[in-house]
């Protein structure tokens, strides 16, 4: 029975310092916006449309009517690049983020997903999916107007062009989360750090 508590032990010790060397690594990542894919209005797959006569009848019906009923719904995938430089393995078990669009908060969620970054400048490309309903923030625009806008939200190389993000990562220690203080704010170029005291 002594030897099993022993192990136990060992085993908590070896665990602790496996999180804090995934801990101190996470400090050295770098994240970056690495793009937008598989934009969708009202449920329609838009990444090859342009402009309103790109629709169809129905799914021009299907938009419309969403805006009669004082809603359009809007889902895109922000791929978030995080990069470590470092010389350990980083790992965070959620991520905490906040998206917007022309700097007006749209969004917010948690991914609740273990995601591990091999050391030596590995990137890990991690999808979030962003859910909001646009009509909210267009409402008195016409219909055209608002589709337009959503079309307009990435550039055809598939770059968020008004869309921008900030993320919060945390890892497990002791069962309980841990947060990265404060959220970095995420564009096209790899950085590192993260704003303090909030949003």
């Amino acid at each position: 029975m002594k030897n099993v508590f022993i192990l136990a032990a060992l085993s908590l010790i070896m665990t602790g310092c496996a999180l804090l060397s995934e801990l101190t690594a996470l400090t050295k990542c770098e994240f970056s916006f690495d793009s937008a894919a598989d934009p969708e209005i009202s449920g329609i797959d838009i990444k090859s449309k342009q402009s309103f006569s790109d629709f169809s009848l129905m799914e021009g019906q299907r938009i419309v009517g969403n805006i009669l009923n004082k809603t359009l719904p809007f889902e895109i995938t922000a791929n978030v690049g995080v990069r470590n430089p470092g010389t350990a393995t980083a790992a965070v078990n959620a991520i905490e983020w906040i998206a917007f669009i022309d700097d007006i908060q749209v969004a917010t969620g948690t991914l609740n997903e273990r995601i591990e970054v091999a050391p030596g400048g590995a990137t890990r490309i991690v999808p979030i999916r962003v859910r909001t309903d646009l009509f909210q923030y267009l409402e008195g625009d016409n219909p055209r107007t608002m589709l337009n806008f959503a079309l307009n939200l990435m550039d055809a190389g598939g770059q968020p062009t008004r869309l921008s993000m900030k993320i919060k990562p945390s890892v497990l220690i002791g069962g309980q989360p841990v947060y990265y203080p404060g959220y970095f704010t995420i564009d096209q170029e790899f950085r590192s750090g993260a704003e303090t005291g909030g949003n």
